[in-house]
């Protein structure tokens, strides 16, 4: 990915402080029984998306992440409480009113033809009707050699690079759309899960960069490094509920960390920046730690 200037009309930038919420979900409970019965796989979730900030989602295997994010997109119904946009219930916003509000890195792109590369970051622009930033989204995440190739034939890094493109490209805003008219919420399930250690923080730099431009951005993480150095607030969340919620420095601390994810942390300082270590790692799945 390369550093572009993409000279997009830019929002007022956000902070937490003073503004709404972009996006709220308020009292959820879902579950994939169609009954509901079983226990449900969301439980009481409440948070808020504030915008201007980078949100991070942690927390461990099958605890709910991914679920959370359908159904802050409306794909999934939940069985009581709401997700509001802007004080508006998401559920009736289907297709390109969404669209125009909300910009999605799904974890996998699945494509059932041989659509290239520059047309699959164009649909991200199907809302707008048009084909404005495709380009400098192609060349921000360094996808120009292979702008014109298949996007099945492509590594499952690369197709994730053309799928935060697609996002970005969707997320900027012409003169016509600025405001109102402009998406201003951005949800990422795992976009560093295929990536590199280099084009991963790139990826979270474009995160950063939609945030200074005044969009709420939430991203799913598995990797506490990169939650450490880019994150501003976490939702920490574990057996389907945010059990802890803040900061990234109120958070992401060992002993807020370590009961969730079942293991023993260590946070270092290194040059002003905070590093989180494995103490004593497991041998194996269901084994006992390593001592040393």
């Amino acid at each position: 990915m390369n550093d572009v200037d993409p000279s997009p009309i830019t929002p007022t930038p956000g902070t937490a402080e003073g503004l709404s919420a972009a996006l709220v979900v308020r009292d959820v409970t879902f579950g994939y029984d169609p009954k509901r019965q079983g226990d449900p796989v969301l439980s009481g979730v409440s948070a808020e998306l504030k915008p201007g900030r980078v949100t991070v989602v942690l927390g461990p295997n099958a605890c709910g992440k991914s679920t959370l994010l359908r159904v802050m997109l409306g794909q999934l119904k939940p069985w009581a409480g709401e997700v509001e946009l802007g004080g508006e219930a998401v559920s009736p916003l289907l297709g390109e009113p969404l669209a125009r509000r909300v910009s999605y890195v799904p974890q996998r792109g699945e494509v059932g033809f041989a659509f290239t590369v520059r047309q699959i970051i164009a649909m991200g622009r199907f809302a707008f009707r048009d084909e404005a930033f495709v380009d400098q989204a192609i060349e921000k995440c360094g996808l120009t050699d292979v702008a014109g190739r298949a996007f099945n034939e492509l590594s499952g890094g690369q197709q994730q690079r053309v799928l935060i493109a697609r996002a970005w490209a969707q997320s900027q805003s012409t003169p016509s759309e600025a405001g109102d008219g402009a998406v201003n919420v951005v949800l990422a399930d795992e976009p560093a899960s295929s990536l590199d250690l280099r084009h991963a923080h790139e990826a979270m730099a474009m995160f950063r960069g939609l945030a200074e431009q005044g969009r709420a951005v939430l991203v799913v993480l598995h990797g506490l490094e990169l939650a450490t150095r880019w994150a501003d607030e976490v939702w920490l969340m574990d057996r389907g509920r945010i059990v802890a919620s803040g900061s990234a420095e109120s958070v992401l601390k060992p002993e807020v960390l370590s009961p969730v994810y079942g293991l023993e942390l260590d946070r270092i300082e290194h040059d002003g920046q905070a590093v989180l270590v494995t103490k004593n790692p497991p041998n194996g799945f269901g084994c006992d730690t390593l001592e040393g």
